[in-house]
């Protein structure tokens, strides 16, 4: 054997003259081999007036010094030599910025050369990955695509009382939160600040109820008028003390949204539109009389009028 069977460097022989001559030679084509790099991928014409360095990947009908050097790296010392690749060399092309693989047959992006990639530390598209994300991706778009049948993305947790969760964020400040929040229900909160969360709905691992969350028990109606009524903040509402003449105003509408009032107290709670707003056909900021004993669920039509139903 003359030359190493990989990379064919040849070998320096017993009682060998000018052994720097082999040596040499194995020098220049492991200059050539460790991290490649070539000018240009495919290329058929060697260039006029090529420097000392410069290495090709020759296409499919090479002319001129490249004839019968076809898919081989051509690369230009005092004169060109040719390497001929095996499957899985890879090399990095400077004019299409991208790395090339010859699979034995021909060479292509690792798109069309399949990779295995396993145990990565961390991984990061078109960002830095960290400690914490340990896979980053900036883009405006992530397709998660199977042509073939069905498609899943699963988030498993080690524990029960871990999080498997989406967070939605604003300008990195977190807004809405959903998924399976340190039990096994499922969850969605949301927040206004990134600091103080609420608990929107909840489905009940154990029966698949459904939950609304946002509820206030023991309320106290308050004031005589408008603006001086305590202010409904949450979805399902239950006043236990109501004095005379004393009220609870309703949040600006969400068309479509629905806010469930109790009234446990001892006499008749005013329900008070948000300001310039309106219940049913009453004026504007018109109060709704809700009888001690009875209940209502008032329904936003649009975002200035409520509906009440009202219970028997």
């Amino acid at each position: 054997m003359s030359q190493t069977v990989r990379l064919g460097l040849p070998f320096i022989v017993a009682s060998q003259a000018q052994k720097e001559v082999t040596h040499n030679a194995a020098l220049e084509r492991l200059d050539a081999l460790v991290q490649p790099a070539a000018v240009s991928i495919g290329t058929e014409d060697p260039p006029n007036t090529p420097a000392a360095g410069d290495c090709y990947v020759v296409g499919d009908t090479p002319t001129g010094a490249w004839i019968g050097q076809a898919h081989k790296l051509a690369y230009y010392t005092t004169g060109w030599n040719f390497i001929a690749p095996w499957p899985g060399l890879t090399v990095w092309a400077a004019d299409a910025e991208t790395l090339y693989s010859y699979n034995g047959s021909g060479w292509g992006t690792s798109a069309s050369v399949p990779t295995l990639l396993q145990n990565l530390s961390m991984l990061g598209v078109n960002t830095t990955a960290d400690s914490t994300n340990k896979l980053a991706v900036s883009s405006e778009a992530v397709l998660l695509n199977h042509a073939g049948g069905d498609l899943q993305v699963k988030l498993n947790k080690n524990d029960t009382g871990n999080k498997a969760c989406f967070l939605f964020q604003n300008n990195w400040s977190a807004r809405a939160e959903f998924g399976l929040l340190g039990d096994d229900n499922f969850t969605l909160k949301v927040s206004p600040d990134g600091g103080t969360f609420y608990d929107a709905l909840k489905m009940m691992a154990d029966s698949g109820r459904v939950a609304l969350k946002r509820n206030a028990s023991g309320l106290s109606a308050a004031g005589s008028n408008q603006g001086a009524a305590t202010a409904i903040a949450a979805q399902t509402n239950q006043f236990t003390t109501v004095g005379a003449n004393q009220g609870a105003r309703l949040p600006w509408p969400e068309q479509g949204d629905f806010i469930f009032v109790a009234n446990a107290g001892a006499n008749a709670l005013r329900v008070y539109p948000h300001y310039g707003h309106y219940i049913n056909a009453l004026a504007a900021d018109t109060y709704f009389s809700l009888a001690a004993g009875k209940n209502a669920l008032f329904w936003a039509a649009t975002g200035d009028r409520w509906y009440a139903l009202l219970s028997a």
